[in-house]
């Protein structure tokens, strides 16, 4: 077994350089003794390839290299790796990016540079997992995460649901980069129960009810919300609406805020211009919308009408559509809808004018819903 002061009696050769090896535990540990140094190293297999890894230069007092104790526990620690067929090197990459707020980020960086949700993703790494943080994500447990989601679930079931899935997909990223060596967020119950397909729609009287409650909300989230109803299009797509996206023809939605992937033009009636034209121009962005606000700001609108989420808006834009007569394709190409078989293939028509026609027979239609008119006839609305 080495010691210290045995070391410190190996002679340094005039040129060259020898090995000692301490014969214990570790028998592939030892010391090469050069020159000017004496460096310890371990011999080890790695996925059967032997490799003899460096661990530092002796220094008894640990200031200018590592003690003998520092170094034996280093072997121990490179032994049991290479068993695991784990290489230095990605030792230290774990170590260097150990804790759950580091790997999230570098998640977000790599997974969700362009993904559309990124803004939801970030704020529920924020907000829901900011207790993980600075912890080993090692360290986390299957045990820690069911808990984390128990505790959520019981106020908040469909947002539990969506914690659960980017917790995944963190440790599953995770797993895939060899930062941890197992997922323990594998095969997990949605917390919040199997999720329904909703059906909800808003009746006209419910329309009126909300639209005028939008009025009072104000920038941005009145008219972001109007837009919502009056064009069809997800949360994600019109707040991220920008100035340049908008041209004579219409919004153009470009592939990378596309759920599908795929942008579209979204025709602009009169009444969505003439709610953009009241629309200050800030930047970019149409709609300055805090991260993460949007719960917030629905919160906040004060109709009186029972158990109706922002995305019920879009379902109400094409059961409304459809019931004026538009034609089910036409609705399909407004929500982008993706389209399976034959069609994907061969249908390249845009229905562009057939398009315009129905935002602006629509518009109409939502006319006469916040006047509180019949459906015969057509009166200006209040933008």
């Amino acid at each position: 077994m080495f010691t210290d002061k045995m070391i410190r009696g190996l002679k340094n050769p005039g040129s060259g350089q020898y090995d000692k090896w301490e014969g214990g535990k570790i028998k592939a540990f030892g010391i090469r003794v050069g020159k000017e140094t004496k460096t310890f190293f371990v011999g080890v297999r790695i996925n059967g390839k032997y490799r003899r890894v460096s661990i530092g230069q002796y220094d008894q007092g640990g200031l200018a290299g590592i003690t003998l104790a520092e170094a034996r526990n280093q072997a121990y620690q490179i032994v049991a790796d290479a068993h695991a067929g784990i290489a230095p090197e990605l030792r230290k990459k774990r170590e260097a990016k150990g804790t759950f707020g580091a790997v999230a980020e570098s998640f977000m960086e790599d997974y969700a540079k362009n993904h559309r949700t990124r803004d939801e993703m970030q704020r529920i790494i924020n907000r829901d997992l900011a207790e993980w943080h600075d912890r080993q994500i090692s360290e986390i447990t299957r045990g820690d995460i069911k808990e984390l989601l128990r505790v959520k679930a019981r106020t908040a079931p469909i947002m539990a649901n969506r914690v659960k899935a980017l917790i995944s997909k963190i440790f599953t990223w995770a797993l895939k980069e060899e930062i941890i060596e197992a997922s323990p967020a594998l095969s997990l119950d949605p917390p919040g129960g199997s999720e329904q397909e909703r059906t909800r729609t808003l009746s006209a009287d419910e329309i009126r009810l909300v639209w005028n409650s939008f009025d009072r909300l104000g920038y941005p989230w009145g008219p972001l919300f109007k837009m919502l109803l009056v064009t069809g299009q997800r949360c994600g797509e019109v707040g991220g609406m920008k100035w340049r996206e908008i041209v004579d023809d219409g919004w153009h939605v470009p592939n990378e805020r596309a759920k599908s992937g795929k942008g579209h033009l979204v025709p602009l009636s009169t009444l969505a211009r003439g709610i953009l034209s009241d629309v200050p121009q800030i930047g970019e962005l149409v709609f300055r919308a805090p991260l993460g606000s949007w719960s917030w700001a629905k919160e906040r609108v004060d109709a009186k009408i029972p158990h109706w989420r922002l995305h019920d808006l879009r379902r109400t834009f094409a059961t409304h559509l459809r019931s004026i007569g538009i034609d089910r394709l036409v609705v399909s190409k407004l929500l982008n809808q993706a389209e399976a078989g034959i069609t994907k293939v061969y249908d390249r028509y845009a229905a562009d004018p057939e398009k315009m026609a129905a935002m602006e027979r629509w518009a109409n239609r939502l006319r006469e819903m916040v006047s509180g008119k019949e459906p015969t006839k057509v009166v200006q609305m209040r933008r």
